[in-house]
């Protein structure tokens, strides 16, 4: 017997092994992929509507959570998208259409949502502009809690930064 040759009742052995492994691994897997996942969708203090896999910081306010299966493209949170998906190009491989462009009610249901969200968020910037505007002074806290105010030069930049970020939120209205 040549002693770098493996028995046949050792390779055998040792191939029952791997495919145990593998099999447990594709189990694992699999399991993982068909776990559902919490969606929450909340605002945050400055009227932005954030959609997220966990639940929002406590300056956040939770509007919904659904639970949703992981492996649909749907359940992905508009941050974790690819740029080809966002941009309004066809998703890469034979993935399914979302449901709600299948589904009309769902179509308008999410619809009327992002409009809202979008006038909550233009108001919520022309509010902060109008603000902005009339505040003689303005301030941010500093690392002690402490309010330090604005120069006039920085009162002028966040005024105009104001101005921008709202007509950028109430574009298209």
């Amino acid at each position: 017997m040549d002693a770098t040759r493996i028995p046949d009742s050792r390779r055998t052995a040792r191939r029952l092994a791997v495919a145990c492994g593998l099999a447990a691994f594709a189990a694992t897997a699999w399991m993982s992929a068909s776990a559902d996942t919490e969606v929450y969708k909340w605002v945050d203090p400055q009227g932005r509507i954030h959609y997220s896999d966990r639940p929002p910081p406590s300056e956040g306010k939770l509007l919904s959570m659904e639970s949703t299966p992981s492996g649909h493209p749907h359940a992905a949170a508009p941050e974790q998208r690819t740029a080809s998906t966002a941009s309004g190009a066809a998703p890469r491989g034979n993935a399914p259409p979302p449901p709600a462009a299948t589904n009309p009610r769902m179509r308008e249901t999410v619809d009327n949502d992002v409009a809202n969200a979008h006038a909550e968020q233009c108001k919520a910037a022309q509010d902060r502009y109008t603000t902005y505007v009339n505040s003689r002074h303005l301030y941010r806290e500093g690392p002690n809690k402490e309010r330090i105010y604005l120069t006039d030069a920085e009162l002028e930049t966040e005024r105009l930064n104001a101005k921008r970020e709202a007509d950028e939120a109430c574009a298209g209205n």
